[in-house]
């Protein structure tokens, strides 16, 4: 008899161990987290053929608009957003189709007289930054 429960017990053990490893592997219970995009970034005084020129971490005084551009893999039919900073203090937030993987896209922000620091431009996924370019307007 005692037998016969020893065997029981390991037999609803194994049930309850196998049952609950099914559901974890379960994809209908899985979470449906998308993955975040890769992104390269990159900042400059325009934009040509899909690429950023005048790149730069410098530039000087007097620069009247800046462009980001992103080219954004392992990501479609999805949206990103450029958020520009100058020091800590937003200055533009800009929201961006992307459409297919990959894709450039791209944000501009004009420079007013007062524009002279340190700045950065996000780019923003979901509320996750993704990667983050640094330049200075002297």
């Amino acid at each position: 008899m005692r037998t016969y429960w020893s065997a029981s017990l390991l037999v609803g053990a194994a049930i309850v161990f196998v049952s609950a490893t099914a559901r974890a592997q379960d994809p209908t219970q899985a979470g449906t987290a998308k993955a975040a995009a890769t992104v390269e970034v990159s900042v400059g005084t325009a934009v040509a053929d899909h690429a950023i020129t005048g790149a730069a971490e410098s530039f000087p005084k007097g620069t009247a608009k800046l462009f980001c551009l992103s080219k954004v893999t392992d990501a479609a039919d999805t949206e990103i957003e450029h958020v520009w900073y100058k020091g800590d203090a937003e200055q533009g937030r800009v929201k961006l189709k992307v459409g297919g993987s990959p894709w450039r896209t791209y944000s501009s922000k004009t420079l007013g007289t007062d524009a002279s620091g340190d700045w950065r431009c996000d780019v923003v996924q979901d509320g996750k930054v993704l990667q983050s370019v640094k330049f200075k307007v002297e």
